[in-house]
């Protein structure tokens, strides 16, 4: 789901944009519909911004919002291609609860949002059982909406959280990899 959002937003859509898309891509039903109360975006840090997330998705023409008069969020996804993205329904229910947990532990909850997708990115690209990973360093920038002179400071900022006992970014490679901490970091 990352990559399909990595391609069907524009480049300058921000981290913000990006996990709100997220949760709205893994919580439609298979009519491009989704609710969203508003605890739950209290709950994703974008409380503040929240409309501007919001307009930000609707001026990339991807989805069309509501706020209804209860403060919960409606909105209908543009982009059919979304509901055609494996797996079924069910499964991207959980992913999304499980999204909110890696981007919101207490390791990476008070981190900005980039540094939050970035921990939602490296989790997705990790082997699930292994505590190491690796991804083509472009392709892992262009999904967390980073310029990929960026991504060093993103990926250092989670390292010093505590979530990654080690990483590397070689970009001569064009490869980034990281080793998360014990077994299962709490939140990644």
């Amino acid at each position: 789901m990352l990559s399909y959002l990595a391609a069907a937003l524009p480049p300058s859509a921000s981290p913000q944009a990006r996990l709100l898309a997220l949760q709205c891509a893994l919580r439609a039903d298979r009519h491009g519909r989704v609710q969203m109360p508003a605890g739950l975006l209290r709950g994703m840090l974008l409380e503040g911004r929240g409309a501007g997330v919001w307009q930000e998705l609707e001026q990339a023409r991807w989805l069309h919002h509501t706020r209804l008069p209860s403060g919960c969020h409606q909105a209908q996804l543009l982009d059919a291609t979304v509901l055609t993205q494996a797996p079924g329904r069910t499964l991207r229910a959980q992913a999304a609860g499980l999204i909110l947990r890696w981007a919101h532990s207490c390791h990476t909850g008070a981190q900005p949002a980039v540094v939050r997708l970035t921990a939602v990115a490296l989790k997705a690209h990790r082997s699930p059982d292994s505590t190491s990973g690796s991804a083509d360093l472009a392709d892992f920038a262009r999904i967390c909406a980073l310029p990929e002179e960026h991504l060093n400071e993103a990926v250092k900022r989670l390292a010093d959280t505590g979530i990654l006992s080690a990483w590397s970014l070689n970009t001569s490679t064009g490869e980034l990899r990281w080793r998360t901490v014990g077994t299962d970091a709490p939140g990644l």
